[in-house]
């Protein structure tokens, strides 16, 4: 039984990280001699594919992992029909959502890979108006490498409004930090004489993913630009799976197990680009495949903690040359610790139930006397009474307070610091507030009006 897997993305590092990763794998390179000589990957093995029926005598164990570096999809399926006629009987395809989203529209447009591609290598000077259409991680790379290469401005354009962006939080922050302005509810129809004309958008109502529907005003309006920046989703590279006889859904997606027999599918290939974790997560559920169970192993009955153990390590004080055993201290928040909570005297710290079950901590600024004890009793090395959001009553408390926190200004209308300086917000209406933090403020309002009334 062998196992091998094609290294054909656009960001190959990633192909050689799993090779090196995966112990016992060996890195096979079909391409010609004088190619494998100009440049090639450290620790592969070079054998032409002309000569890939030699592969038993290079080698004769086909249970070693084996990886397939080619020039392109096409090299890569032939090396794959020859491969599996050859005994090799577990194919696994982690090629990746590397195929860049077609935006149809007029004008001087930019896929966002090659693009970044380009200005990294130094191929592509950045200057101008350049405006980026998007809403994931990718168009927040996009916009931050175009700001930060000697772009005159960048404007990030979406159809929905921040709040139903893709992009994780920290990645929005981040291009909001760097100066990309963002131009919100607007769809591009063409791009023209430096500027990008767009249709003024409205949110209707939400679709099977949750979110709300973009829908057309018939209004129009120009963004100044120069250099249209295509984000709008990477695709798989359906030439590479049709090469395989491999189906497609509605997407142009395979399923994990495609329908050729001993050929399987995985990670962003799947799933559309996604996360490192549920990549991992589709590659053990491929070893489960292959050896016929999933991999066990005993976790030490030390490393789980009962609530009734962490209740009695409760008010535990360890002194600085205790230090080296501070984790004798936690109380693993999935059990109980909520220990900023208890520990203050003046009832400061307050847990928020929220809908869910969960809870969240909340600092009550009138409260607080800064007598740091949340801080001396916190199991890690944070303030509660700074590091949590916190709840003001007055302008004035906000004002002298560095902390994240909300404002109630009566009614739905809110003053919310986040990063930098606070801003005002209506929870009745459109707003670019992170939806967890909607949740989190709303509760308050509703349901714990007494903290600050």
């Amino acid at each position: 039984m062998g196992i091998f897997n094609h290294l054909f993305c656009v960001d190959i590092n990633r192909g050689v990280r799993n090779f090196q990763d995966t112990p016992g794998a060996v890195l096979l390179d079909v391409r010609a001699p004088q190619l494998y000589a100009r440049r090639h990957i450290p620790g592969s093995r070079n054998l032409p594919f002309a000569q890939l029926d030699r592969v038993g005598d290079l080698l004769p164990d086909h249970d070693v992992p084996l990886f397939v570096c080619a020039h392109g999809g096409e090299t890569s399926a032939k090396a794959t029909d020859r491969l599996k006629a050859m005994g090799y009987t577990h194919i696994l395809f982690a090629v990746g959502a590397w195929k860049p989203g077609k935006l149809d529209i007029p004008g001087d447009v930019a896929g966002a890979i090659q693009w970044m591609k380009g200005v990294k290598a130094g191929n592509i000077a950045v200057g101008g108006n350049v405006v980026v259409v998007g809403g994931g991680n990718t168009a927040m790379d996009a916009a931050r490498l175009a700001k930060r290469s000697g772009a005159k401005n960048v404007t990030l354009v979406y159809r929905r409004t921040k709040k139903y962006m893709p992009a994780d939080e920290h990645e929005l922050a981040l291009a909001l930090q760097d100066g990309v302005a963002f131009a919100e509810l607007a769809a591009p129809v063409a791009q023209a004489d430096g500027v990008l004309k767009c249709e003024q958008m409205k949110l209707g109502e939400a679709d099977a993913s949750g979110r709300r529907s973009p829908v057309g005003t018939g209004e129009f309006f120009t963004v100044p630009c120069d250099l249209v920046i295509s984000a709008v989703g990477e695709q798989v590279d359906d030439a590479l799976m049709s090469a395989n006889g491999i189906e497609l859904d509605k997407k142009g997606r395979p399923a994990f197990k495609t329908n050729v027999a001993g050929v399987y599918a995985a990670g962003d290939a799947t799933r559309g680009p996604a996360t490192v974790v549920e990549g991992i997560a589709d590659a053990a559920r491929f070893a489960e495949e292959v050896i016929g169970a999933a991999h066990t192993y005993e976790i030490p009955a030390a490393a789980y903690v009962t609530k009734a153990d962490a209740i009695a390590k409760k008010g535990t004080l360890l002194m600085s040359k205790d230090a080296c055993c501070e984790g004798k201290r936690c109380l693993q928040c999935h059990t109980v610790c909520e220990n900023c909570v208890d520990s203050c005297p003046n009832r400061a710290n307050v847990a928020i139930a929220m809908a869910d079950g969960s809870h969240q901590i909340v600092h009550v600024d009138k409260m607080c006397n800064e007598c740091g004890n949340c801080t001396q009793f916190c199991p890690y090395s944070s303030e509660p009474c700074h590091d949590k959001f916190t709840l003001f009553q007055t302008a004035e408390d906000m004002a002298d307070s560095k902390n994240a926190g909300v404002l109630f200004l009566g009614g739905d209308k809110v003053r919310v610091r986040t990063f930098g300086e606070p801003k005002e917000y209506d929870l009745s209406g459109k707003n670019d507030l992170p939806a967890d933090l909607e949740k989190l403020i709303v509760t308050l309002r509703d349901k714990y009006g007494y903290l600050y009334n």
